[in-house]
Order: structure tokens, then sequence, then C-alpha cells
């Protein structure tokens, strides 16, 4: 494939293979200049492919960037003779899974996700005892979390929080400090033990080898004659020190990124890497990298470049104007919304009257900062009959056919869980009323004090209420028959599920609740919605393991859990189905995808 360069590529490949820092605006073509710098390097500098080494964020960019490469090369060039291309995490597991034994590191360890490293940090804090820091308090987890992160990010180790307590140390602060830091040991011990890894442990553990062996570092550089790094403002500290350890002192080092598009500081990215770029990746003269850009937008016309400029200017004084390519006509609308439930029905509207004049579903979507704003949206576009694709498992959580399932896994796994039982029990299935739970409840408050002068008590559940349904009186005949329905499905799939494992018992609970039947009863748009987010969630189902043992409910619903406070390892961009219905997805998610109306 022949791409003609913009005269800023053009002055990007006139420098050869040296350390360049590419200032790259949004829409300007990141992955076609890397692409081009690439080919330039082996069609006129003498380069050999496999002696390139690209890198960049995420597993899809990853793939697009080594088919955007494959079709830039030289047809001369032999198809077998690829150039080396991985994420940042990526290169790094590559270096560990080498030399990894020097520094203890089992080369056979498993990367586990960051929704599994939550739960294994919490389930070592809940198995000890602490006297300044507050096991109820859900926030303490998070900051333990936080403060493995930042160590991670910087190349620390708990030890030097508690070496650094006996210096600074002696109050509250302190003290709680040294006991997050003795929870993040133990976490790294139980890490061993399960023979995993996290992904800042990828970073530390092969760039702590690298720099006790200088002569490994040497080794691995001397492979290479030009790095190639793409989206490097979303890099941590210790990524970019891994990479001038290696690639330090005068090598090629060519890196495209923008400042503005630095969307992953909430787990580390550091803008100072790329604005310092120049000076920590120096040319072989000793020079200064040099410094160029590309402002030419393709993607949106000058009327909405000129508010994304102003925009930009207020929060960057210095950033580059962005031109579009073309002239087209624009529109930018904006709405100020009274509620979160005004703003939905006015998107709502909106997406009305752009599908009555011709435009698919499938080319509109919400970006969204949290999976928390999903529910209201998901409601009203329902309401509106428009279909809906939700990208994010913790934003899949909303969808009613969904919540759905997840509380009858709830109810399976915990039949005290009272919230989840009367979520089912407010459904359609069976229609109940606030009226009908509060009978329940007094016959459970009255059964409870009955049992307290018992020698052996036990918690009375509302599961057991039901049970007795025929007893309670007050009960309407139609309640009665309803909760006995509920009874007879819930002993069924009680029984019916033990030893099934997790996707399994999912589709039994979708059968034996004719979710399905009543999937195929809604309305055109509203099936829609349904199936494919029941497919999305059993698709997840299927794939998700835990750290050991089998898929179970009770560990799947604790990954659930997680991933609705904080979907960390939803980084990728999400894999649409290509049906006609309208995307939510969160804003880190979209990344690399375009929708013709956001």
């Amino acid at each position: 494939m022949t791409i003609t360069p913009t005269a800023e590529q053009q002055r990007i490949l006139d420098l050869g293979p040296t350390s360049i820092r590419v200032r790259a605006g949004a829409g300007t073509g990141k992955t076609t200049t890397v692409a081009l710098v690439i080919a330039d390097l082996v069609e006129n500098h003498g380069v050999e492919p496999e002696r390139i080494l690209g890198m960049t964020f995420t597993n899809k960019a990853a793939a697009e960037l080594a088919e955007s490469v494959a079709r830039s090369l030289p047809a001369s060039v032999d198809p077998a003779r690829q150039v080396e291309i991985h994420t940042y995490h990526g290169f790094a597991a590559q270096v560990l899974g080498e030399f990894g034994p020097l520094v203890g590191a089992d080369t056979r360890a498993g990367v586990i996700t960051p929704t599994f490293a939550r739960q294994l940090i919490r389930d070592v804090f809940h198995h000890h005892r602490h006297e300044h820091l507050d096991m109820t308090n859900r926030q303490t987890l998070d900051q333990i979390r936080k403060l493995g992160d930042q160590l991670g990010d910087h190349l620390l180790r708990p030890d030097d929080i508690i070496k650094a307590a006996t210096i600074h140390g002696g109050d509250e602060i302190w003290a709680a400090r040294v006991e997050m830091a003795e929870t993040l040991a133990r976490y790294n011990q139980a890490k061993s033990e399960l023979r995993v890894v996290d992904y800042a442990d990828l970073v530390t553990l092969s760039t702590r080898v690298l720099q006790q062996h200088p002569a490994l570092a040497a080794t691995v550089r001397d492979r290479y004659q030009v790095l190639v790094l793409d989206e490097y403002q979303d890099t941590n500290p210790a990524q970019r020190v891994l990479i001038t350890t290696i690639f330090g002192e005068g090598f090629p080092v060519i890196a495209v990124g923008d400042e503005d598009q630095t969307i992953y500081e909430w787990r580390g990215a550091s803008a100072e890497n790329f604005e310092r770029f120049i000076d920590h990746f120096p040319t072989a003269d000793g020079r200064s990298a040099h410094d160029q850009g590309l402002t030419l937008n393709r993607r949106s016309g000058q009327g909405i470049l000129d508010v994304a400029n102003e925009i930009r200017r207020q929060a960057n004084p210095d950033a580059d104007v962005l031109t579009a390519s073309e002239d087209v006509d624009t529109e930018i609308v904006t709405y100020w919304a009274t509620d979160a439930l005004a703003e939905a029905e006015w998107i709502a509207r909106q997406f009305e009257a752009l599908h009555d004049n011709g435009t698919l579903w499938s080319d509109m979507a919400v970006l969204f900062r949290k999976n928390k704003d999903f529910a209201i949206l998901i409601d009203v576009l329902g309401r509106h009959d428009i279909p809906v694709e939700v990208a994010n498992v913790g934003g899949l959580l909303s969808v009613p056919e969904i919540s759905f399932l997840r509380a009858w896994l709830t109810v399976l796994q915990n039949p005290e869980d009272s919230t989840a039982l009367a979520q089912i029990l407010f459904g359609s299935s069976y229609r109940m009323g606030i009226a009908d739970l509060a009978i329940l409840t007094r016959w459970l408050t009255a059964n409870q004090d009955d049992d307290s002068d018992s020698d052996e008590t036990h918690p009375v559940t509302l599961v057991e209420a039901i049970e007795n349904a025929e007893q309670i009186e007050d009960l309407r005949p139609e309640a009665r028959t309803r909760l006995l329905r509920f009874h007879s499905t819930y002993r069924s799939l009680l029984l019916e599920t033990q030893g099934l494992d997790l996707a399994e018992t999912c589709r039994l609970i979708l059968d034996h609740t004719r979710a399905w039947q009543d999937v195929e009863s809604l309305p055109p748009n509203a099936r829609l919605t349904a199936r494919l987010n029941l497919y999305r969630f059993l698709d997840l189902a299927d794939d998700w393991s835990p750290l050991s043992g089998r898929p179970s409910v009770a560990a799947f619903l604790d990954y659930l859990a997680a991933m609705e406070e904080e979907p960390a390892e939803e980084l990728d961009s999400a894999r649409l189905s290509g049906e006609n219905a309208v995307t939510l997805v969160t804003v880190h998610r979209a990344k690399g995808l375009e929708w013709e109306n956001v």
C-alpha cells in the first residue's frame, strides 16, 4: 500500500534513524505515521524489519499497528520478515520470561488482571488483624490498592515504606502506612504461592534484573536498531525507566503521542514522560531529541477543531493548533440538562431524530465517565424503543436482564441476601409488591423471636419465610401462588446446579426462569438489546476463571462487584458485535473506535 506523506510526516521521515518526539494531535494519523516511519527506515535507511521494535499501549492497538506496518512495508520485503511489536507490558513480560530467574521470578507464572489483584489483596487483608486500619471501611482497601499501584509505578517495594517509617514514623498516620505495606508484602507472598504476577510486577521485576545485570540490557539492545513508541503519553515512570535502562544513551527512539490525550493518569500514566522525552532519549551525539508535530486533522471539520483548539489552549497554552484536512460543514450542539434524567431524555430524542433521517443505530454511541452512569440511560433508551449494546462489564450489570440473572446467582449462593431476592420477586416474573414483602418480613421477625430461647439458633431468611407461605395467613392468594412458584424454581435450581460450571449455571437459570421466552416476547428493539447483552454476559461467564480452583459462583460474584466499582482491566478498546444498536461505553474503552454521532 502506497501512502503519500504530508509535509509534516515527510519532515519526520527526513530525520532518519534518530531520537524524535512526535506531538500528534487528535485525528492526525498517529498509527499511519508510525507505519510510514517504519517503512521508510526499511526502504531508505537500510534497517532490517526484524531489528525494529515497536511498542504501544493496548493489545488492540498492537494488532492494528502490526497490520498497518505489514501493509506499509515495501513489496520487496519478504512477508515472513516482520517488525516486532508488543504492548509495553508485553515487552516487559518477554524480558522477565527470559531473565526473570536471576531475580527469583518464576518464568511460568501467570499474569493476573487488576480485578483479581484487588480480590487477592482483599483476601490477605481480611485474614489478619489490624490495629490502625478500619477493616469495615471499603475505602481502606482502596487506599491499600492505590499505595500498591504507586509503589509499582515508581519501582518501589512495601519494604521501602516500612524502612521510611523507622525514620519518619511514630504517629498514627505512619502506623497505618506500615500496616498497609505489611498487607502488600503478604499480597506479594500470596502471588508467589499462587505462581502469578500482576502488571506492575512485569515492569518492576524486568527493570530490576536489567539494572542489576547491565550486560543483559546491552544484550537486549543489540537485537534492535530502532525503537518506535506509540501512545507514549500513557506510560508510567516505571515503564520509562525500563525503556531508558535498555535504550537510553543515544539509541534511536521515536515516540509518538499527545500529552493532551493522556487518559490513563488514574492508573499511573505520567505526562512528564512525554514532556521530558527529549532529555530522557538524547540523540547519538548527545543532543536533545528532535521535536516534531502533526497538526493536520483528518476526522473533523474546522468548526469542531476551533472549539477543540480553544479548550486545548486553556488546558495547555503551548498546544499546537489543529487544522482540518477538508472543508466540510460541521455542527456543534450543547445542552445543559437540569439532571441526569433530563440529559438521558434529550440524548434519546437526538438519536430518534437521527434514526428518522436514515442514520443506523450502530452509527451512534454514548461515552460515559464511569459505569455507575449507565443505568439511567439504559432505562430511558429502552422506553424510547432504542436498541443498545453495552460494551463495559460494569455497565452491563445495569441491563435489566443481566441484573435479573445476577440476582439469581446471588440468591443461589447466599439465600440470606434479601436485596437480590426482593429484586427477583419485584420483577416481571412474580410481580410481588412491598405489602407482600412486609407480611413475609413480619413472619420472619416473629419466628426469629420464637427461636431466641432455643439452644440451637439459626438465621431465618426470606427464603425460609417463602417456604412457609402456605401457613402465612395474611398473604393474598395470588401472592401465595407466586411465592410457591418461586420456591419451586429455587429448589430445582439449587439441586440441578450442584457440580455445574459457572456458564452452565447461568444457562440453567435462564432456562428455568423462562428468561429466553420473555426476551422473545419483547418488541424487536428491546429483544435485540436483551439478546446482545445476555450473549455478552454468557461469553464473560464462559471465558472467566478465578485465581485458583474452578470458576465458582461466589468468586464470579466477587469479580462482578469489583468490576462494578473499578473496571481497571477494561483498558483495551471494546469489541462490538456489529449489530444495529447504539453503543454505550466508557471513554477509556472507546479509545480507537469511531462513530458518526457521539
